[in-house]
């Protein structure tokens, strides 16, 4: 009898730890407003993540450039997105769990861009994957998410 009280008092626990790690780690930005035209010159590419419970509690850092030679753009959270600004050109953006994932594109000047990123299921922490959405989609599902922060 003891002992099936400390089992649901720890299952209790266990799912309070684990419903405030989704909360905590949801995008908490403005909402979702239409950034500038690009520059002169730059694409736009919005990044974003729409809300899903499923790999909610995690994110990840989202780098363009190689792996070598790369620089961080924003931490990926679930409802997130962030609005980034590019030259044209092919650029690679990526990121990484325990496992990577990446898309590139062919940025044209004066061009807006949607990759949408998500968390599947992994070992130990959720492998983020990235993929280019269509124009129409993608304006669609970023108009639910809240601004990220460029990464530090």
């Amino acid at each position: 009898m003891a002992t099936q009280k400390i089992r649901a008092s720890l299952a209790g626990f266990g799912m309070a730890v684990v419903l405030l790690g989704l909360v905590g780690c949801a995008a908490s930005g403005p909402k979702y407003e239409a950034a500038a035209a690009p520059p002169a010159g730059q694409g736009l590419v919005y990044i974003y993540r729409p809300g899903k419970f499923m790999g909610g509690g995690a994110g990840f850092d989202v780098h363009t450039g190689t792996k070598e030679a790369d620089r961080a753009v924003t931490y990926l959270q679930n409802g997130g997105y962030f609005p980034f600004y590019t030259p044209p050109g092919e650029i690679t953006l990526w990121g990484k769990t325990e496992s990577s994932a990446s898309v590139t594109l062919d940025v044209k000047a004066g061009e807006i861009y949607y990759v949408k990123g998500s968390i599947g299921i992994g070992l130990i922490v959720g492998r983020p994957r990235l993929e280019v959405v269509d124009n129409a989609t993608g304006a669609k599902e970023v108009k639910e998410c809240k601004l990220l922060p460029a990464a530090k």
